[in-house]
């Protein structure tokens, strides 16, 4: 059986919900739900992932930086 990947774009409101979900996870150490939220921030675009840190910084009072350095921990 081959297991083929298809990229696909989410949008603008699945990459805001994949990184609130990213978040969340890290600050409560829930390494299933970080994977989640990167499984989805995977196939988002650059644009898409700048574009959702407002959105997650009002709705998780963090910065950020706070976001990026969680993202390349």
């Amino acid at each position: 059986m081959i297991n083929r990947e298809y990229p696909i774009t989410p949008t603008q409101q699945a990459a805001n919900g994949a990184l609130d979900l990213f978040v969340d996870g890290f600050r409560q150490n829930n390494l299933r739900q970080m994977l989640i939220g990167l499984a989805v921030l995977r196939s988002a675009t650059e644009a898409q992932v700048l574009a959702a840190i407002p959105f997650v910084q009002a709705t998780q009072s963090v910065s950020a930086t706070e976001i990026q350095a969680m993202l390349t921990a």
